[in-house]
């Protein structure tokens, strides 16, 4: 038997109806366990899904605080000096937080800031599919991140001291970015668990940007789960190359066979959601369906 899998909001709000009634039929004749909640393109009526929901075996497992199709997150001021822009990505996460418990949830999804940089940057997306991500500029990017990584660090660390304390029933995912200056590397995220060992914070892994994280910088995508697969409440599942992110299963760098095998043995009762770009046709549906469920996913 399959697990369950659930969608992002992102490609929902687009493909699925906005009606909430026909919005949890439709979920249901997807072979949909529920929807991921995020910024959507469209806006849909979660208040309204969840009161409904009671009469459909639909959840909804997580809130992420920014959309997965925004190059800079609402939580991209975690790591700023800035006292305003620091305000700004805790109010994302309180909005986040104030939905997460309309719609009876205690997972968000955070990103956990960018690195601030001097001078212009020309491109950050990694999901940019116009931009020449030449090694040499990948480099060069990477280099003016590693000089304020270190300060960005120590904000991030007390901006999610602050939050963990304001909501110690919520448990705060970290998560990746598509941004070039995230925070989140693997080794930064290290450093962030290990700074604070006793909050309740966890892990949302996604596949497609750890696999264009490996097409960039090297990371490894394996490795993220296996130094925080004990922390993983769920995974994105979709696709990544360097001409797009959030592609159908199979269509890009995504290794399948050791994303499921590197989840099970952590994964009891992880969410699995298929977070695609809007611009995907729904038609395409049922091959996503069969190429995860060929993994078990």
């Amino acid at each position: 038997m399959s697990p369950q899998r659930f969608v992002g909001s992102a490609w929902a709000s687009i493909h699925g109806p906005s009606d909430p009634v026909r919005m949890l039929r439709w979920l249901c004749e997807s072979r949909f366990a529920g929807m991921v909640a995020s910024p959507s393109p469209r806006p849909i009526a979660f208040a309204a899904m969840h009161e409904l929901a009671r009469d459909y075996p639909i959840t909804f497992p997580a809130v992420r605080c920014s959309s997965i199709l925004s190059e800079r997150p609402n939580t991209a001021g975690l790591a700023s000096a800035r006292d305003g822009e620091a305000h700004v990505a805790r109010q994302a996460v309180h909005t986040a937080v104030a939905l997460a418990t309309t719609i009876a949830c205690r997972v968000v999804i955070v990103e956990p800031g960018l690195v601030p940089v001097f001078g212009e940057v020309e491109r950050e997306d990694l999901g940019d599919a116009s931009y020449d991500w030449t090694q040499q500029r990948l480099q060069a990017l990477a280099a003016r991140r590693k000089s304020g990584l270190a300060p960005a660090l120590d904000r991030v660390c007390r901006e999610l001291h602050g939050l963990a304390r304001a909501f110690p029933d919520v448990t705060i995912c970290l998560t990746q970015s598509r941004s070039a200056l995230a925070v989140a590397s693997l080794d930064a995220l290290q450093l962030v668990y290990e700074d604070l060992p006793n909050l309740r914070l966890g892990y949302w892994h996604d596949a497609a940007l750890c696999a264009r994280r490996e097409q960039a910088f090297a990371e490894p995508q394996g490795a993220w789960l296996e130094a925080f697969g004990d922390r993983c409440l769920g995974c994105n599942l979709g696709d990544a190359r360097a001409d797009g992110l959030y592609l159908p299963p199979g269509a890009g760098g995504v290794d399948y066979a050791l994303l499921a095998s590197s989840l099970r043995p952590h994964g009891k009762g992880a969410s699995t959601c298929l977070e695609l770009d809007p611009a995907i046709p729904s038609v395409e549906l049922p091959g996503m369906r069969a190429c995860l469920e060929h993994f078990g996913l």
